[in-house]
């Protein structure tokens, strides 16, 4: 965290969050802490600054929770994928191409790539009717919606149907 000396009072007050200084405007007035609604009037006083008694704010104790939780998430994928690539040891080639499975939204229909470690199959078994939609990739979230791009297409690897499709 940062501090910025405001110009009227002359008071300090904490900047919380990510905050690229060389952005910050030259002259600063409490009413331009948004980050900080107690700490955005003159009228309230500073922060101690002791770190180890200055608690987080709900913000930041929300963002590590958050960050927790990807971590988390992230080691849980790359143990999954070693416990794969265990069991599939001498089967698997890495130039092997990647499955895709498409959305069955007609407005979208747009095709995501699996992980490695994943067969289309055993994914469209698990969903009802055999239908599968965006909303429904917990592997990618970036990819997890009909409103997300289209995801690049590898020229080698890339199965000729979905690049006959574009």
């Amino acid at each position: 965290m940062s501090a910025i000396s405001y110009v009227s009072h002359h008071q300090w007050r904490r900047l919380r969050g990510v905050v690229d200084a060389r952005k910050l405007p030259s002259k600063w007035y409490c009413s331009m802490n948004k980050n900080d609604p107690e700490r955005a009037r003159c009228s309230a006083p500073e922060e101690e600054y002791d770190a180890a008694t200055t608690p987080e704010s709900a913000m930041d104790q929300r963002t590590r929770k958050h960050l927790r939780l990807w971590v988390r998430r992230l080691h849980g994928n790359e143990a999954y994928e070693n416990r794969q690539r265990k069991k599939r040891s001498g089967t698997a080639n890495a130039k092997e191409p990647y499955e895709w499975i498409r959305c069955c939204n007609p407005s979208c229909g747009k095709w995501r790539m699996l992980l490695r470690s994943m067969d289309a199959s055993t994914i469209m078994d698990q969903c009802k009717d055999g239908e599968w939609y965006c909303v429904m990739n917990t592997w990618d979230e970036k990819a997890a919606s009909c409103g997300a791009a289209q995801e690049n297409l590898p020229a080698l690897g890339c199965p000729p149907w979905v690049m006959r499709d574009h």
